[in-house]
C-alpha cells in the first residue's frame, strides 16, 4: 500500500511553507505528495462565500512552477489534484502523467471531456459525497483513464461510524478493474490505516502539516511529520503480514511440512515417518513417464490483441489450427486446451467443445497449478506447456524432446536457437511439483521458464538448432500484437500450402529469412516486475548446464 501525503491548503498560500512540508513528507517516507492546484477565477465565482479565502491562500502559477522544479530536485513524486481546466493545462505542461480528480469534479463534464481526450495520463478518482450513479457517470466518461477509486468521508475529523470501510469491498466487487484507496480523515494513525491495508487498498491518503497551532483549514486531521513517519513505519511493518494472494506454503514452512505430513508406507498406510514421501509427492512421482500430454495454455484476457487465439488462421482459427497440429504428434498421449472456468473464458470453452477439443478448466492465473492439476487428473508423467498464441509450434521437435527426456531421464527439455513461438517446454511431472513447492508465489508462474533457469539442480536437456539463417532466434512467430498476426499471415502466404498442418520446420526455414528480426536490446518482463534484455535472456537459455544437448542441422 502506497501512502500519499495530502498537503491540501495547509501551506496557507506560502511557497516556502509548502517546500518545507514537501521535504518533511519526503524525509518521513511518503510515497507520494499531493497538492491542490487552483486558478481561483476558474474554480469559483466571486460571489462564492469562500472566494476570498481561496484567493488569499492559493499559490500563483509561477509559484507552482517553482514548486514542481523543487519537487523534482528532492526526488519527490507529486500527484497534482487539478481543480479547474487552467490548472490541468499547467500540470500537463510539466509532464505529469498521474493526476487526481477531486470528488466535487466527478460530474464536471467540461473537465471530464478534456481529460478523456488526453494521451498517457492516468487518473485517481476521489468519491467523497458521491453517489454510485455519479461514480458510474465519471467512469463511463473517463474509461480506462481511471486507475484508482478513492473512498473517503468529508467531515473533518471523520467519526468512526462514518468511515464506512465496507465501501472498499463494494468497489472491489462492482469496479474490479480499478485499484482502491482510502482518503482517511479520521484521527486514527494506527488501526484505521491497518484496516485499509487489510481491505486491499493500493493507496492511503493522510493530511500532513508543520503545525496545528495556526488552526487553519484542515488542521484537525493533519499529522505532524514525525506522526506521519511513525504511521508509515507501522504500515510497512504490518504489510509484511499480508504475504501473497494465494494459499501456498512459505519457504520456512517446507521443513515442517516434511516432518509433519504423513508418509505413504509400503503397507499402503499413511503415518508420520522420517522416511518416505507425502501422498501428493508419491502420487506425482509414480506417474508413468511414457504418458506425455500437452497443456495448451490459453485464455481470452489479452488486451493487446483481443480474442487473439480465435483469429482466423489458414482454413480455421489460431487455437484450432494449433490443436490439430499437436494431435499429429506420434508420441503424445493427449492434448488438452487448458483454460479457466471464469465467465470471460466461456467463449473459448464453447468454441473448443464445438471443435471437439479436450478441455481442462484449471486455475485462472497460476499456470503451474493448471498444469499440475491436468497431469494429476490424466495421470501424465510428463507435460508440455504450449501457449495458444504459438500456431507454428513444431510437432517434430515435440517428438524429439519426448525421446530425449525418455533416453536421459530428464526433468526439463527445450529447443534453442529457433524463432520465438516454435519451441514448447517439456517438464517431468515430478519435477514440476518440486518446482511448484519451491516457488514463493505460483501466481507468477506465467514466467515458468525463469524459475527453471534459476534452478541449478534440475536435469535439463535441449535440442540445439543449427542453420544458415542469420539471427534466426530473433524472429518472432508468436502472436501477441496485430503486427504479429500480420507476420504470421505473411508467412502462410510464403509457404503457399493447401495443407499447412503438415508443414515442417525445414519448410518454414526456407521462407523465413525475409521476416524482420526483433530488437535484441528490447527489454522483456520477468517475475516480480524485473526486466532483462532480450539477447541476455536468450543467452541464458542457451548457456544452461544441460545434461544432454542434441544438435539438429537445417
Amino acid at each position: 500500500m502506497k501512502v500519499i501525503a495530502e498537503s491540501a491548503f495547509n501551506h496557507n498560500g506560502s511557497l516556502d511553507y509548502l517546500k518545507q512540508l514537501a521535504l518533511e513528507a519526503k524525509n518521513n517516507g511518503t510515497d507520494f505528495f499531493t497538492v491542490q492546484v487552483m486558478d481561483v477565477s476558474a474554480f469559483c465565482v466571486k460571489e462564492y462565500s469562500k472566494y476570498d479565502i481561496y484567493k488569499e491562500n492559493t499559490l500563483s502559477f509561477n509559484e507552482w512552477k517553482e514548486f514542481f522544479v523543487f519537487a523534482k530536485q528532492i526526488e519527490l513524486d507529486v500527484i497534482p489534484c487539478i481543480l479547474d481546466i487552467p490548472s490541468l493545462d499547467l500540470c500537463l505542461d510539466h509532464d505529469f502523467n498521474l493526476l487526481k480528480i477531486h470528488a466535487t469534479d466527478i460530474t464536471n463534464i467540461s473537465l471530464l471531456e478534456r481529460l478523456v481526450a488526453l494521451n498517457n495520463v492516468d487518473l485517481i478518482l476521489e468519491t467523497q459525497c458521491a453517489t454510485n450513479l455519479e461514480i458510474n457517470f465519471a467512469i463511463n466518461k473517463l474509461g480506462d483513464r481511471v486507475k484508482c477509486l478513492i473512498h473517503g468521508f468529508s467531515n473533518y475529523p471523520t467519526e468512526i461510524e462514518d468511515l464506512n470501510l465496507n465501501t472498499l469491498d463494494y468497489f472491489k466487487e462492482y469496479f474490479p478493474q480499478y485499484k482502491i484507496g482510502l482518503a482517511d480523515h479520521s484521527l486514527d494513525t494506527e488501526k484505521i490505516p491497518l484496516m485499509a491495508l487489510a481491505k486491499g487498498c493500493s493507496f492511503l491518503e493522510k493530511h500532513i502539516t508543520l503545525t496545528r497551532n495556526n488552526r487553519n483549514f484542515d488542521y484537525q486531521v493533519s499529522l505532524y511529520p514525525n506522526e506521519f513517519g511513525a504511521m508509515i513505519s507501522n504500515i510497512k511493518h504490518y504489510e509484511k503480514a499480508l504475504g501473497i494472494k494465494m494459499k501456498h506454503p512459505m519457504e520456512s514452512e517446507l521443513k515442517y511440512r516434511d516432518v509433519m505430513y504423513k508418509k505413504v508406507l509400503e503397507s499402503g498406510n499413511y503415518m508420520r515417518a522420517d522416511k518416505g514421501m507425502d501422498f501428493m509427492t508419491h502420487r506425482l512421482d509414480s506417474l508413468d513417464s511414457q504418458k506425455v500430454g500437452v497443456a495448451l495454455i490459453a485464455r481470452l484476457k489479452s488486451k493487446r490483441l483481443p480474442l487473439k487465439v480465435l483469429k482466423p488462421f489458414h482454413d480455421t482459427f489460431v487455437i484450432d489450427f494449433l490443436y490439430k497440429r499437436l494431435k499429429m504428434s506420434k508420441k503424445l498421449t493427449s492434448v488438452f486446451l487448458a483454460t479457466s472456468p471464469l465467465n470471460e473464458d466461456q467463449e473459448l470453452v464453447k468454441f473448443a467443445q464445438e471443435h471437439d477439443h479436450c478441455v481442462f478448466l484449471g486455475h485462472p492465473v497460476s499456470v503451474i497449478d493448471r498444469m499440475l492439476s491436468l497431469a494429476l487428473e490424466e495421470e501424465l508423467g510428463a507435460i508440455f506447456r504450449v501457449t495458444g498464441d504459438n500456431p507454428f509450434t513444431d510437432i517434430d521437435f515435440i517428438d524429439e524432446m519426448i525421446q530425449l527426456m525418455w533416453d536421459n531421464n530428464l526433468d526439463y527439455v527445450r529447443v534453442n536457437n529457433v524463432p520465438f513461438g516454435v519451441s514448447a517446454e517439456l517438464f517431468s511431472t515430478k519435477y514440476l511439483w518440486k518446482l511448484y513447492l519451491g516457488m514463493e508465489n505460483p501466481m507468477m508462474s506465467e514466467y515458468l521458464t525463469q524459475f527453471v533457469l534459476e534452478d541449478e539442480t534440475a536435469r535439463k536437456g535441449c535440442l540445439d538448432i543449427e542453420s544458415e539463417v542469420e539471427n534466426l532466434k530473433y524472429i518472432n512467430l508468436s502472436i501477441d500484437y496485430p503486427a504479429d498476426l500480420d507476420r504470421a499471415y505473411t508467412l502462410i502466404e510464403e509457404l503457399n500450402s493447401d495443407n499447412l498442418y503438415h508443414i515442417s520446420f525445414s519448410d518454414i526455414i526456407k521462407r523465413i529469412d525475409k521476416l524482420e528480426r526483433e530488437d535484441e536490446n528490447k527489454m522483456i518482463k520477468l517475475a516480480g516486475g524485473e526486466e532483462i534484455k532480450f539477447s541476455d535472456f536468450l543467452s541464458k537459455l542457451a548457456n544452461q548446464e544441460y545434461i544432454i544437448r542434441k544438435k539438429i542441422k537445417f
